[in-house]
């Protein structure tokens, strides 16, 4: 089996990827793969501090993903691309005599850093940096290089390195792709694959086959990347699986997710 499991959520955030992905990687023997991905060192402290052990800011996802697969691959490998920012400094806007109002609409202003494999864009100042948890920049200890910039990546750049480490990873074996929040794909490379796509929400999760979503996504281009909900309203799936809620403990527990989500993994062996 050489496919592609492209998993893609139907909302914007918590639409069960990774609880889905966890027990599909572990039943069959997939390399996991999270091209892009993000945290805020607020809201994600827990992450954050992981971060810290690793020496490396990388996906929470991509963590669990690998205990599950049981496999010795560098995080920065399986997951090439992950932002860090933070939520905006207000005591900073009330020196300044800068509208609170303003600051709390631009969450998107107060990037910290990029890592693109294994180098890591630093943006803003010292100064910008004194509003982070105080051990935050000990993300970057086991960063083989450090640069400082003004402006964030383009996307062409981020799909250089997320092609860059696909072909590596290609090499592994069947891969499943996780996809980012609720976009239709994290990045083109991954709808010239022969496959099937999971589209996971609350309770379901949808199947098609990847050349048939591939050409929907296509045909749906300009200059925005097409959320999945956009996607499959011009297809039928496959197959449709019913997802059983779960408790916390079973979500982290990747046996009990095997045997919760065993309706899940035989469908998508089957469309294989």
């Amino acid at each position: 089996m050489t496919s592609v499991v492209l998993v893609v959520g139907l909302l914007e955030s918590d639409s069960g990827k990774t609880t889905a992905s966890i027990p599909l990687v572990s039943a069959l023997d997939l390399v996991p793969f999270k091209p892009r991905s993000g945290h805020n060192v607020w809201l994600h402290y827990d992450h954050t501090r992981k971060c810290v052990e690793l020496g490396i800011p990388v996906s929470r996802d991509v963590t669990r993903l690998l205990d599950a697969a049981g496999e010795d691959l560098p995080p920065t490998l399986v997951n090439p691309f992950h932002r860090v920012w933070t939520t905006p400094d207000v005591a900073k806007a009330v020196e300044s005599e800068m509208s609170l109002r303003y600051v709390s609409s631009r969450p998107d202003a107060y990037v910290l850093f990029d890592r693109l494999g294994d180098t890591v864009r630093l943006y803003g100042s010292d100064a910008d940096l004194r509003y982070l948890p105080e051990e935050a920049t000990q993300m970057l200890e086991n960063c083989d290089r450090i640069e400082k910039h003004a402006e964030e990546p383009s996307p062409k750049e981020i799909y250089r390195v997320i092609d860059r480490a696909w072909r590596k990873i290609r090499r592994e074996g069947p891969v499943l792709v996780e996809s980012l929040n609720n976009l239709a794909a994290p990045w083109p490379g991954v709808l010239k694959e022969q496959g099937v796509v999971v589209a996971v929400g609350p309770g379901t999760a949808l199947l098609y086959d990847l050349r048939d979503y591939a050409r929907a996504v296509e045909t749906m281009a300009s200059g925005r990347e097409p959320v999945t909900l956009s996607v499959l309203e011009v297809l039928e799936p496959i197959e449709v699986v019913r997802l059983p809620p779960l408790s916390r403990e079973e979500r982290t527990d990747p046996r009990k997710l095997e045997e919760s989500y065993e309706a899940l993994v035989e469908a998508v062996e089957d469309a294989l």
